[in-house]
């Protein structure tokens, strides 16, 4: 699915946004993380720190009040004398002195002597436990006496030598958990392990004993996930290695959760007000940017259906759009000039600038409509071939220039209508002027056409062919009349008249030669036996014996109605399905030819072809697959050639029959005696027989010119090396003479007319039987 401009635009901008505000928001999330983390791990350091230096200074209070009462004479003798009123009050002054939570003394044994406390119970193994205090030295240590968490210091009272044991410390409670929780600002938990004694600032439910797991067990649900209340980092004490002591620091996230999601939740505000305001801006953007974009469509569309003249309607365009819909009009200039010079050029001849046929016929159409008579005439420049071959194509395209400038200052008075339909044919329609005839208007314009022309310094006569058609009379739609035109101008060109008038008829008979033509396209194409070959025998006269025919194609049509070969032969080679024909015919008798060898009988067969055939460059291929593919060996196949043919494509037509005569076909001069060839050129062709046309033959035994140049060819034809061959043979006295002037062969209708191959073969047996 398509989207437009604009909401690309919207989608992108939109997008960025988008884009942004979720990498901001996570670049900021992870930093705040980071920082969140750095920043607890951070007070719990400082709080560490804190409690370590409250320890430490509690610890010298324990140190001074210890040292001031082993020290003390007086205290001394009365441990020594067990003064025990003494020794309880200097317990009591002392313990108040630094305000000890504890204060006791002992013997050696690990008895309490004296304490500030009533009813104290010391643990069975109080006398080793003293032992390992003692170890301590000046440094306190934690330690659990009667079920109560101190940070206590040993002392030995001496006299000089130890007489008793002091211990001084202090409690470690709640209270103590809740002023370094004051200090800090973490919680503060102390927990001895070995029996579970703890002291912490954080109050417990009263179903939960186990301090460590509700610490690690609290947990606050936020962004749909649970995140851990506390994070907590445990901080061994110095402690007796029977009852390990801790402390441990837990940092409470909530407040730090509650800020970092009023923060993020901020952000999430201010994105989609970002985002709001980027769907609009955009939408304002892109509308400002796609209305003139919609505008400029509207112009191309119009532009399409050749409208040029629209442009900007908006009232405030930007300098890039103006520019735009500038270039645009421009090009749409541009093209209006190139479509005017591009139908102009559809519609005229680039040489002379008038009509071109098909644009004739229009303006044609439109003149019949408006007048009741015209006279169309079309010319033809005899000779520009040769002017162009003589004199070069500039010399031949300026002639035509003339020529249509003449036409054109001669038919300037009829209002008439010029057009260039051919290489060297033009169409003139006229408007008869009052008091004119055609004969008048058509001699007019011949008259001024056939005056000498000065071209590049030359003087040049032009002669000329016209055809003259009458409107109304003579067809009433413009495609009849021009054609029926073209018909006359056709006549006029073959017959060599300077004007020919149209003839009623002629225009179906040319119908009929092109219906003709289209039906020997198909008879070709089908082969379904309407073309078929005829073979007429040639007697070998010193031999009396039949050992060559000459192939004749004849053309019968389904309707029973038989073609003459001469008048579908004309028009295959003006239509170019000559080319087609002959290679259908090569075909055919090749592959009779070969059949017949595959019967035993050995015979050479002529096939007529012209120079447009041998000249054709699938001719010589054609020819030389067909003999390999029949296996028929090239000397049983005679190309017959007209001289006609011969002396129009001489040069050509003797590369072509020597490449044949290199293959090993034989070659026949055909029609000899009838057209221009010299006997020098005769010496130069390539051939191997000559065939006297028959003209010459029809009445030989009555005509005794027609003996003397039949004998006189036949002796020439002989010392040039050449067969010689008569054709026309009509009765047996020619046939007697041909014999005495030493003729080769003798062909005629007294001795057969063409035959089918099935026929053929009957007469050759009858024949041979009657001989």
């Amino acid at each position: 699915m398509s989207t437009t401009l604009k909401q690309r635009i919207i989608l992108l901008c939109v997008g960025l946004v988008l884009l942004t505000a979720i990498t901001s928001l996570a670049s900021f999330w992870w930093s705040t993380n980071q920082y969140n983390d750095k920043q607890v791990q951070q007070g719990i350091k400082v709080a560490q720190n804190v409690y370590q230096q409250y320890l430490k200074a509690k610890e010298r209070l324990l140190v001074t009040a210890s040292t001031v009462l082993t020290a003390d004479f007086g205290f001394k003798q009365a441990v020594a004398s067990r003064d025990q009123d003494t020794i309880q009050s200097a317990l009591f002054n002392h313990s108040n002195r630094i305000d000890a939570d504890i204060m006791l003394l002992m013997d050696l044994k690990g008895n309490v002597i004296a304490s500030n406390k009533d009813g104290l119970v010391l643990p069975n193994n109080s006398q080793q436990l003293m032992k390992q205090l003692l170890g301590n030295g000046k440094e306190s240590t934690f330690i659990v006496i009667d079920k109560q968490l101190y940070q206590a210091i040993i002392l030995p009272v001496k006299a000089p030598r130890t007489i008793a044991l002091s211990v001084v410390g202090f409690a470690v409670d709640e209270k103590i958990a809740t002023e370094l929780k004051e200090l800090t600002g973490v919680e503060m938990s102390f927990i001895s392990h070995a029996t579970g004694l703890k002291a912490s600032s954080i109050e417990l439910p009263n179903e939960q004993s186990d301090l460590l797991a509700f610490i690690h067990g609290q947990t606050t649900t936020r962004w749909l996930s649970d995140y851990p209340v506390f994070i907590s980092a445990e901080v061994p004490l110095p402690a007796l290695s029977s009852n390990p002591i801790s402390v441990i620091l837990s940092a409470n996230l909530t407040e730090q959760y509650d800020e970092f999601d009023q923060l993020v939740l901020s952000i999430i505000l201010l994105s989609c007000g970002t985002i709001v305001l980027g769907f609009l801006t955009s939408g304002f953007l892109a509308n400002n940017l796609t209305t003139p974009l919609q505008h400029l469509t509207e112009m191309a569309k119009r532009f399409s259906k050749g409208d040029y003249s629209a442009g900007l309607t908006d009232h405030s365009p930007s300098k890039e759009i103006c520019e735009l819909v500038d270039a645009f009009q421009e090009m749409g200039e541009d093209i209006q000039a190139r479509e005017k010079q591009i139908r102009f050029q559809a519609q005229h001849d680039h040489l002379t600038g008038f009509y071109n046929r098909s644009a004739a016929l229009e303006r044609l159409a439109k003149k019949l409509t408006s007048n009741p008579t015209l006279y169309l005439i079309a010319i033809d420049i005899r000779g520009l071939r040769h002017i162009n071959d003589k004199l070069g194509p500039r010399v031949g395209d300026d002639c035509i220039r003339a020529v249509a400038k003449r036409i054109e200052e001669v038919t300037k008075d009829s209002n008439g209508l010029h057009a260039r339909i051919g290489g060297d044919e033009f169409l003139v329609v006229m408007e008869p002027t009052v008091g004119s005839t055609v004969e008048a208007c058509v001699a007019k314009l011949n008259q001024a056409l056939v005056k000498s022309y000065m071209i590049r310094n030359l003087d040049i006569s032009l002669r000329f062919s016209m055809g003259v058609v009458i409107y109304p009379e003579q067809a009433d739609n413009p495609e009849d009349l021009v054609r029926r035109t073209l018909i006359a101008v056709d006549t006029a060109a073959q017959d060599s008249h300077e004007i020919y008038y149209y003839q009623d008829g002629e225009d179906e008979e040319h119908l009929a030669r092109l219906k003709l033509i289209d039906e020997l396209k198909q008879a070709l194409t089908n082969d379904d036996g309407q073309l078929f070959m005829a073979y007429q025998p040639k007697l070998n006269l010193k031999t009396q014996q039949i050992d060559k025919v000459e192939a004749l194609i004849r053309w019968h049509k389904p309707d029973g109605q038989w073609v003459s070969p001469e008048l579908f032969i004309d028009l295959a080679e003006q239509s170019g399905l000559i080319v087609d024909l002959t290679q259908w015919v090569v075909t055919t008798v090749v592959k009779q030819v070969a059949l017949w060898q595959q019967q035993g009988l050995n015979m050479k067969a002529a096939i007529n072809v012209s120079a447009q055939d041998i000249a054709h460059d699938d001719f010589f291929p054609h020819l030389e697959s067909q003999l390999a593919l029949f296996k028929v060996p090239p000397a049983l196949i005679t190309i017959e050639l007209t001289e006609r043919d011969m002396i129009e494509n001489e040069e050509k037509g003797i590369a072509a029959l020597k490449a044949l005569k290199a293959l090993g076909v034989m070659i026949s001069l055909d029609d000899y005696g009838v057209g221009q060839t010299s006997l020098g050129r005769l010496k130069m062709l390539p051939i191997d027989e000559l065939k006297l046309d028959k003209v010459f033959i029809l009445k030989l035994d009555e005509s005794q010119q027609d003996q003397h140049i039949v004998q006189s060819t036949i002796t020439l034809g002989h010392q040039l090396g050449f067969s010689v061959v008569a054709e026309g043979v009509e009765n047996l006295a020619s046939l007697n003479l041909l014999d005495q002037m030493q003729c080769d062969y003798a062909q005629g209708y007294y001795l057969s007319k063409p035959l089918p191959s099935t026929d053929f073969l009957n007469w050759l047996g009858d024949y041979h039987q009657a001989g």
